[in-house]
């Protein structure tokens, strides 16, 4: 794609995007969607123009967790009659109506861990990947990465005119390991994440190499902006929620005197979560502060004294987190590093106030509107902001509805929708 063309985007889209207002193997047998698709809504086709293709790169499972989640979500949404979608995992466990699915994995090896299975998966998966497109029909081709894929897969699919998105959905690796060196700094213990200098000069090399980057909230795209990636190569997007997770009566938690404040997510140093214990203990609020998720080792060795107080529960991993969500008064996360952090959202929909960091607050959440937005190493800011949201009824329930109304606009439709639109207002600037 040449400079000017690029430029051309730039200007066309400007940077922002908005979301609606309204409320709305045999080789053979092994390469076949994975599930049937039934016939997509009806549309006008000649309101965007041609018709468009995307082939969607994703190395790790469609299990419905995490990442994998986050993917398959939007690619769900975004298929109807104007583009088609194909997903190349290495397995997928998912009924994606409207979108092909190619499982990378022979089928013997779609249920042996997946860590146990990835260099096979990757030794097929850009194969097929670049494959899926030789049987598109529309001119407008579009890939997104989920990262990465070889340097040599990416120069690829631009010799054959398509367009190339990469997915970042969490800050530069180069942000990213500052930030975190400095929090397992502070702790006195060797950092415990695996960022490395080749990590960060691989992540470059497929920036430098790719034509467009999805930024999932202001935080990543500043990340972006740090280590040398041009502007005319971002693209604001968001994330989003499925209210339909979320419509059970469950309440999991027995009722306790005073407030229940809720973290979900992995309970580590990255997400703030050392940071929040220092925090709830001595803000002093009557209540409970409930922690789901997998502990980190260190987290367990530095705080584990704590975890035995009648006001710190300390529970594993759920899938029914709606069922949490129902049992809290509020939510916490003073996450240090982050995507667009899709908890926020559920959260934010289940009508919790939030206290979260820049970080977490992505662009869901605004400060004294749907919660808090403290700097999260601010001991100060966060125990008079738990004090006064756990003494102030009034504004909870003031502050519950505006969550639950501004979640509104992010369901996984409309943020869909809006991708979709991003998608097709670059195809067209750039044809």
């Amino acid at each position: 794609m040449s400079e000017g063309a690029e430029t051309s985007v730039h200007s066309t889209l400007g940077q922002k995007f908005e979301l609606p207002r309204e409320a709305r193997n045999s080789e053979a047998a092994d390469s076949a969607p994975s599930r049937a698709s039934p016939a997509p809504p009806a549309h006008d086709k000649h309101a965007l123009g041609e018709a468009a293709a995307l082939g969607v790169l994703i190395p790790l499972p469609l299990n419905g967790m995490g990442v994998g989640y986050t993917c398959s979500s939007l690619a769900r949404w975004m298929a109807d009659e104007r583009i088609e979608i194909t997903v190349v995992t290495s397995r997928n466990e998912l009924a994606l109506p409207s979108v092909k699915v190619i499982e990378a994995l022979p089928r013997w090896a779609r249920h042996v861990p997946y860590r146990w299975t990835r260099g096979y998966a990757g030794h097929r998966i850009e194969r097929d990947f670049l494959s899926c497109f030789e049987q598109y029909r529309s001119r407008r081709l579009a890939a997104s990465l989920w990262p990465d894929a070889s340097l040599g897969t990416i120069h690829e699919l631009k010799r054959r005119g398509v367009t190339v998105f990469r997915e970042q959905f969490n800050c530069h690796t180069a942000t990213a390991k500052r930030i975190l060196d400095q929090a397992y700094g502070r702790l006195g213990v060797e950092p415990a994440h695996t960022i490395t200098a080749e990590t960060v000069e691989g992540e470059r090399r497929v920036l430098d190499a790719v034509d467009y980057v999805f930024c999932p909230s202001p935080l990543v795209r500043s990340s972006l902006l740090e280590n040398g990636i041009p502007a005319r190569k971002l693209l604001d997007t968001t994330y989003g929620w499925d209210p339909e997770r979320f419509t059970g009566p469950q309440r999991p938690l027995a009722p306790a005197e005073g407030i229940t404040a809720l973290f979900v997510g992995t309970i580590c140093v990255r997400k703030g979560a050392h940071l929040l214990l220092d925090y709830w203990q001595q803000s002093g609020i009557k209540g409970r502060l409930v922690l789901a998720g997998e502990l980190e080792p260190i987290i367990k060795e530095k705080y584990g004294h704590l975890f035995g107080r009648d006001d710190i529960v300390v529970l594993d991993y759920s899938k029914d987190v709606g069922a949490l969500y129902k049992s809290a008064d509020m939510f916490l996360f003073p996450s240090l590093e982050e995507g667009s952090p899709l908890v926020i959202y559920e959260a934010c929909g289940c009508g919790l106030p939030t206290v979260t960091s820049p970080m977490g607050a992505g662009r869901i959440v605004r400060h004294d509107c749907e919660g808090f937005v403290i700097d999260p190493y601010d001991a100060a800011g966060w125990c008079a902001t738990l004090r006064k949201l756990a003494a102030d009824a009034v504004l909870r329930r003031r502050m519950s509805n505006a969550a639950f109304e501004r979640a509104r606009l992010y369901s996984w439709e409309q943020v869909a929708a809006a991708r979709r639109q991003l998608i097709f207002d670059v195809l067209r600037a750039t044809s």
